[in-house]
């Protein structure tokens, strides 16, 4: 009897955009995967996936979303065939119910500039995956087959040398002609000035490369953080710093949608 569960292709690339995010809900799924679907659809898959042993679910009350997260034997599957990349193996995922929301919305932002046609070969490294210790350059070894058997221990050293504290997300893609790093900061709960401070200084020293991308939930908390990163950010940086809302980002082009802090802000 084979110690794996018997996962195909389609599975796999669910169950791993799934475990890099944490969790997922229904709706967040089919936008994901099945966008011309239905949410019936959507948790049509997704029970399959419990009965099969790959996904549990938590839910907080009978009117709440059920949100789903690989099991055990699902992680050491897709770990062990090499179809999935992942520092632990041996604890079942806790979902944090003060985090809970701003994940989601995280999520979604994800999803949409996933989806962006301007945005080509899209490659995506999540908090979650971050903060477990799976560095961009890490998780790049593993999509094009460079890992060596000892790679945790030197992806942990990379990690602690990394950031001390991760951002949302960071992805490379393809835009207007050339290859370029991002990284991405969603601001739910406003920062204070000592938060944005220290988000400047986390960014620009660990990612010095990355244009540094800023959501905010509102548009007052955009406009109040754009204030606040043109006195904490030095004049040389300025032009890598982009602000934007989450409204605006989820249903403007890509390109459309943000506001860069070189410039003065309209009153």
């Amino acid at each position: 009897m084979s110690q794996y569960l018997e996962i195909n292709d389609t599975e796999a690339q669910h169950l791993a955009w799934i475990h890099s995010n944490k969790f997922t809900i229904p709706t967040l799924f089919q936008k994901k995967f099945y966008p011309q679907g239905t949410y019936r659809n959507a948790c049509y898959v997704l029970n399959k996936y419990v009965r099969k042993g790959f996904l549990l679910f938590d839910k907080e009350n009978m009117f709440a979303h059920n949100f789903y997260f690989l099991t055990l034997p699902a992680i050491r599957t897709l770990d062990e065939t090499g179809r999935m990349i992942v520092m632990g193996r041996k604890h079942t995922i806790r979902i944090n119910p003060y985090e809970r929301q701003h994940d989601l919305m995280v999520q979604e932002l994800r999803i949409t500039l996933e989806a962006t046609p301007t945005l080509e070969d899209i490659f995506w490294v999540s908090d979650f995956e971050m903060r477990a210790g799976i560095t961009p350059r890490t998780k790049a070894e593993f999509l094009n087959g460079e890992l060596e058997n000892n790679w945790r221990v030197r992806a942990y050293e990379r990690a602690k040398s990394l950031v001390r504290r991760t951002p949302d997300g960071y992805f490379e893609a393809g835009f207007d002609g050339d290859r370029r790093a991002f990284v991405l900061e969603f601001e739910r709960t406003a920062y204070n000035w000592n938060m944005v401070k220290r988000m400047v200084y986390n960014l620009d020293d660990a990612f010095p490369h990355a244009h540094r991308l800023i959501v905010s939930e509102t548009v007052p908390h955009a406009r109040r953080m754009i204030r606040n990163l043109q006195t904490w950010v030095r004049e040389k940086d300025l032009s890598w710093w982009f602000v934007s809302d989450f409204q605006k980002l989820t249903t403007h082009p890509f390109e459309k949608s943000w506001f860069q802090i070189d410039h003065p802000l309209p009153e």
